[in-house]
Formats: structure tokens, C-alpha cells, sequence
């Protein structure tokens, strides 16, 4: 038997990577599946090996509930080599105390874990926000769901490319295209706030969070 479980999570600080970024790091404004499935595998202190093993066997998404800001921080990196000094700007895409619903889906057991730990605060490892300086500042409104709906209208989050139509907007709308990386091979994620994605066709959600896979597939 599955269900599922959302809480909301607020950051300080959070940076989630883009996958094709090296030298300079932008940042998703939420974390795709991966990284959700992550965070709730560090409280129930699952190794990496487990995370790599386990990761398909869930769903997962993310909602944006707000976010106060984007931030820009330059550094400079300085490198000595043997009679010359190169130096260069790396840049990194810093999101400012953004508030999220995160959603995992799977079985009963694990489910009816991580709702105890997140209640009593008992965590193995200290969920981040991609960077590890970054740990989570309140985790609250832990929820169990013994079933999930199906939409194809998601507000506040992310769909993949091939499942887009179309979308509504409103002067304060922020839109993401963004790529992440399937099997080696470049794909697009859309993700925004303050707008309304309508699908080709109806997926999962709890609380009006999207389930996907690790792969950001349904």
C-alpha cells in the first residue's frame, strides 16, 4: 500500500543547481524530484548508495508558497600556478527566504516515518537547500494522504516541456525555462510563480503538488 505526505518548508537561503551549469551556477526556484526525495531521504538518514537504490520507488514535487527575493553573489577565485596568477569571477544564483510545499509519495512505511520524525523533530541528517550551508530554518504542517488527485492545471510549480499547453499570467508572474538532464540527454523543465500551467494531460497531485518521478516523468 502508498500515500502520500506533504509538509512546508521555509529556507534562509536555498540554491538548487541547474544541471548544465558549471562556471556559473544558476539556480532552479524550486528543486525538481530529485532533490525533494533527497531532502526527506537525509531525515530518515538514508546513504547515498540507498538514495540511488531507492530513489524510483517514489514520487515526488515541490510548490512554491512564496519567496522574498533572487540575490547575485560574485566571487572571486584566485589561482596560483607556477609563475603567473589567474584570476576569474564564478557566480551564484542565491534565492532568498523562499517558502515551499514539498510532496513525497510511496509506501506506507516509509510515509508514516517521515511523518513521525518531521512531528518530533528527530532527524538523522539535516535536510539543505542544495548547498549544505543552507539547512532548512522551520518545517511545519506535516499531512498524510491516502489518495491523490488528478489535474491537468498546476499553479506555482513545474511541468515538464512535453506535457505543456498552455498557461495564465498575471503581471506578477515569474516564468522558468530551464534545462535538466534524462539519461544523459538535455530536456526542459517550466516552472514559475504566480501563474496557472494547464497539461496535455492530468497528472497526479496532493495538495496541488505534482508527483513525478526522480526523472520528472509521471
Amino acid at each position: 500500500m502508498e500515500r502520500g505526505l506533504t509538509v512546508d518548508v521555509l529556507f534562509d537561503l536555498a540554491h538548487f543547481r541547474v544541471h548544465t551549469t558549471m562556471k556559473s551556477r544558476t539556480s532552479y526556484i524550486m528543486p525538481l524530484p530529485t532533490t525533494v526525495i533527497g531532502f526527506f531521504f537525509a531525515i530518515l538518514g538514508k546513504s547515498r548508495d540507498e538514495y540511488i537504490k531507492e530513489r524510483t520507488k517514489f514520487k515526488a514535487g515541490a510548490k512554491l508558497l512564496e519567496i522574498k527575493g533572487v540575490c547575485r553573489e560574485n566571487a572571486q577565485l584566485l589561482k596560483l600556478k607556477r609563475g603567473r596568477e589567474d584570476r576569474t569571477t564564478e557566480e551564484l544564483i542565491i534565492l532568498f527566504r523562499p517558502r515551499y510545499r514539498f510532496a513525497i509519495w510511496g509506501n506506507n512505511e516509509t510515509i508514516d516515518e517521515l511523518y513521525e520524525r518531521i512531528n518530533e523533530y528527530n532527524f538523522e541528517f539535516v535536510p539543505y537547500a542544495g548547498i549544505n550551508d543552507f539547512i532548512f530554518f522551520d518545517i511545519e504542517n506535516p499531512k498524510l494522504y491516502d489518495k491523490c488527485e488528478k489535474t491537468n492545471e498546476i499553479e506555482d510549480s513545474y511541468i515538464p516541456q512535453n506535457l505543456f499547453s498552455s498557461l495564465e499570467m498575471t503581471e506578477n508572474s515569474i516564468v522558468y525555462n530551464l534545462p535538466y538532464v534524462y539519461s544523459g540527454l538535455p530536456k526542459t523543465v517550466i516552472m514559475g510563480l504566480n501563474v496557472k500551467f494547464k497539461l496535455k494531460e492530468k497528472v497526479n497531485v496532493i495538495s496541488g503538488v505534482p508527483l513525478y518521478d526522480c526523472f520528472l516523468r509521471l
